[in-house]
């Protein structure tokens, strides 16, 4: 296993791996635990890869110091010349303002939550904004009946979902 790969693997699982001088700080999950044995067989070549990683570059295109973030290979890009996609999620969340609802669909309260949003122990948004306009599609269809249209979600359902990431609605009559 290359050192990216055992760096993109400990992200993907949730964890974040930090440096403090020449000491590599790591936080994550109890189902990553596992990988702590591997980060430790690895530590040099981690260690120079994460102090190279952070090391501020400047972009070529742009002529100025750039913020970097690594794609799935290993290589990085600059996050001027492409915006890593969770950051823009997020960004968007924040900026959205509440779409129109569903006819005998009131919103309550909007306050759209930022990425990752855990709604149960099996599901993570990390779109809230695209999550919440689906969501409220698949309510005007739960309300015309249209079940296989709403992804089987009952109406209780879909709003408790809506809740969970920030949009609280109610249905009018």
């Amino acid at each position: 296993m290359t050192t990216p790969q055992i760096i993109q693997q400990i992200e993907a699982a949730g964890g974040v791996l930090t440096l403090n001088g020449d000491r590599i700080q790591y936080d994550l999950p109890k189902d990553a635990r596992a990988l702590v044995g591997t980060l430790r067989v690895h530590r040099e070549e981690v260690l120079r890869f994460l102090q190279k990683r952070e090391q501020p570059k400047r972009c070529k295109r742009h002529g100025i110091w750039a913020k970097w973030w690594t794609l799935d290979d290993g290589s990085q890009v600059c996050g001027m010349c492409h915006p890593d996609p969770y950051t823009l999620a997020v960004k968007e969340t924040r900026s959205s303002a509440p779409p129109v609802m569903p006819e005998g669909v009131c919103l309550l309260a909007w306050k759209p939550k930022e990425p990752p949003v855990a709604l149960t122990t099996w599901a993570v948004v990390n779109d809230v904004s695209a999550f919440i306009h689906t969501t409220l599609a698949q309510l005007e269809a739960a309300l015309r009946g249209e079940n296989w249209l709403a992804g089987n979600w009952n109406v209780r359902e879909l709003i408790d979902r809506l809740g969970q990431c920030g949009v609280k609605v109610e249905v009018k009559g």
